[in-house]
């Protein structure tokens, strides 16, 4: 059973009334300043940083292409296991197959998307596979481009800054 404190309800309100749809952890754990209300100057360090709408969409991607199926405890199925294209050479042809890895990835754990599109360079001369992703966000009424990069020598997939809404 809520307690529910009369004094406490209007400040419960403020703090619930979502200027967001979609909230997360900053994937870096940082911290944010936060404004209180009655205070004018916002306390520093006071709560972790979040993630909201398309920054939150983007952190739960690399999350999807950083984890290894049975890395996540009470998740096991979770993630992608790309770290098996490491020891290839990189080609175009397996950069396909990580687009259709990525595609089938994306569309069984990450339904606030629709993948409109999944572009994939390789560079073997740094080993690396520059990735363009184009999602649609149909609860957000927006599309856009994601620019990310698989390396296969420090075994890591990151988001560039890149990236644009349309």
């Amino acid at each position: 059973m809520a307690v529910k404190l009369k004094s406490l309800e209007r400040l419960a309100k403020t703090y619930t009334e979502q200027r967001y749809i979609y909230k997360d952890l900053a994937l870096d754990l940082s911290q944010a300043s936060q404004r209180s209300p009655g205070f004018s100057p916002s306390v520093p360090g006071t709560d972790i940083r979040e993630s909201l709408d398309m920054a939150a969409i983007r952190n739960s991607l690399t999350n999807l292409f950083n984890t290894l199926p049975g890395q996540r405890f009470l998740y096991p199925e979770y993630g992608l296991d790309l770290y098996q294209f490491l020891f290839q050479p990189v080609t175009q042809s397996t950069g396909r197959t990580i687009g259709e890895k990525m595609l089938r990835g994306i569309e069984r754990f990450e339904s606030r998307v629709s993948v409109q599109n999944i572009n994939i360079i390789a560079d073997p001369d740094n080993f690396t596979y520059n990735i363009t992703i184009v999602v649609e966000m149909p609860v957000l009424k927006q599309s856009t481009s994601l620019n990310g990069q698989l390396n296969t020598k420090t075994q890591s997939f990151i988001f560039l800054p890149t990236s644009r809404n349309t």
